[in-house]
């Protein structure tokens, strides 16, 4: 059973990712260099027990075929047996006593070889193997593929979490400058206490705030390290120059028919109608005879009688015919049971067909908003920063207050903490979309690879203003 092979091309490439490609992924890790997306995709290949397991899940059924092979094939067997037999004679002509016993021994072996000539059942077993060994097939290519949007969610879960956690910093330390600033214009009797009050109360909440961004660093370094077993504790950042461009083709119809005919769910799918169907076939033909060609060699051994030694070899060819009449009504039950199956399939991979095209739609609209809501934070991210320095201008003048340009720093910097979540949405909202399609691979990683920088790009108002 060989995997799809559009998926081929990119996934095998890293399946069988050369050891010491996978060495230095490590050798990264536990230095403590950042790692980027394609060494953690390596680690998570060799290490991931999800795709393990699906590994050898696959490996199990492909055992069925040839099992269901076998019932086609010739059998051979070979048998033996023994047997001392006591007697005692009971002639009515007197005998001496010991002349009343009939001891002897019986023994010998045989040989069989069977060779089915037709068995419908065992054809369409063999039928339904192949088809659910290439569903099996496809359900470790899904797991592939799943693996590939797990990594990609991992990893920039764990720098969206890292620069959430900047912003948060650094808006910590903003509010801590304006509460040092407050009370000092309060000490000469410039502002209310009010102010202080409200500038303490600002600056304790920003530090809450740190605090739980700090937190969810750690987690999402933890589901990192789930899904490569390996301490990692740096990543490269992600350039946010990186263009956002969508989805090509620009039509939703025309990725709802790349779904429909690459989706590797529907494809499964669609190898469980084939091996129902095959199912349906096995259980019709448990009405159909079977017919059977049987050699068989016998070697037999006789001492019944004193002094002799009655040996017999037998060779018998022959041809069996079976014909099943009736089973107490089990057949037609299978029957029905099998249709049944087939259709609750049938039925299921409708209900799969209508998800899957939905799934499309939805995602092609989600990548196109998405894009645009980062084309619109930016643009908040310019005008909360205006918003913010035209605040502090009239704070200093006496026309704005306190709670004036604290909530102008708070719009600004969860401005910026809403850019950042929007671009990661974008970025794995449009792996989705491929995923649902069924053109996802590590080619997809491997180009957002190119992105990645260990510096970074962390001035959102540049950026923003230079998109």
């Amino acid at each position: 059973m060989m995997l799809p092979k559009r998926l081929l091309v990119g996934i095998s490439a890293a399946m069988m990712a050369p050891a010491i490609t996978l060495f230095s992924g490590a050798l990264h890790a536990a230095s403590g260099e950042p790692v980027d997306l394609m060494q953690v995709y390596e680690l998570a290949v060799k290490n991931d027990a999800q795709l393990a397991a699906a590994r050898a899940s696959f490996k199990a059924a492909e055992e069925a075929v040839p099992q269901s092979r076998a019932a086609l094939l010739p059998q051979i067997g070979l048998s033996a047996q023994t047997a001392d037999n006591k007697g005692v004679n009971l002639n009515s002509t007197p005998l001496p006593a010991g002349d009343r016993t009939n001891n002897y021994n019986t023994h010998g072996w045989s040989a069989s070889l069977t060779q089915p000539l037709f068995n419908l059942q065992s054809w369409f077993a063999f039928e339904q193997a192949g088809y659910l060994t290439e569903q099996a097939g496809l359900s470790l290519a899904i797991e592939q593929q799943s693996l590939v949007l797990r990594v990609a969610q991992a990893y920039f879960n764990v720098l969206l979490a890292e620069e959430t956690l900047a912003t948060t910093i650094a808006e910590e330390k903003a509010l801590q400058r304006q509460l040092e600033q407050t009370q000092q214009r309060f000490e000469v009797g410039l502002i209310a206490e009010t102010d202080v009050l409200e500038a303490r109360a600002a600056y304790d909440q920003s530090r809450v705030t740190r605090i739980q961004a700090n937190n969810q660093v750690s987690v999402a370094y933890e589901n990192l390290w789930t899904l490569t077993n390996t301490s990692i504790t740096k990543l490269e950042s992600l350039d946010k120059t990186m263009p956002v461009s969508k989805p090509t083709p620009a039509i939703a119809q025309e990725w709802v028919k790349t779904s429909v005919a690459q989706n590797l769910s529907l494809e499964a799918s669609r190898k469980g109608i084939d091996a129902a169907s095959s199912q349906l076939k096995v259980s019709k033909s448990g009405h159909a005879p079977t017919l059977n060609a049987v050699a068989t060699y016998g070697h037999n051994v006789n001492y019944a009688q004193p002094d002799t030694n009655d040996k017999n070899n037998s060779t018998v060819y022959s041809l069996q015919l079976s014909v099943p009449i009736f089973s107490g009504g089990a057949t037609q039950s299978k029957v029905r049971q099998a249709g049944y199956q087939l259709e609750e399939t049938q039925l299921n991979y409708d209900q799969s067909l209508r998800t899957v095209t939905a799934n499309t739609r939805n995602l092609f609209n989600t990548v196109n908003a998405d894009a645009e809501n980062i084309d619109a934070q930016c643009r908040a991210i310019e005008s909360a920063n205006s918003a913010l320095k035209a605040t502090e201008s009239g704070y200093e003048v006496g026309t704005r207050n306190i709670v004036d340009v604290l909530n102008a720093q708070q719009n600004l910097y969860g401005a910026q903490r809403n850019y950042l979540s929007a671009r990661y949405d974008f970025i794995i909202n449009t792996l989705k979309l491929k995923q649902n399609a069924g053109t996802l691979s590590p080619q997809d990683l491997k180009d957002l690879n190119n992105w990645m920088n260990t510096s970074g790009n962390n001035d959102l108002t540049s950026v923003c203003t230079k998109s």
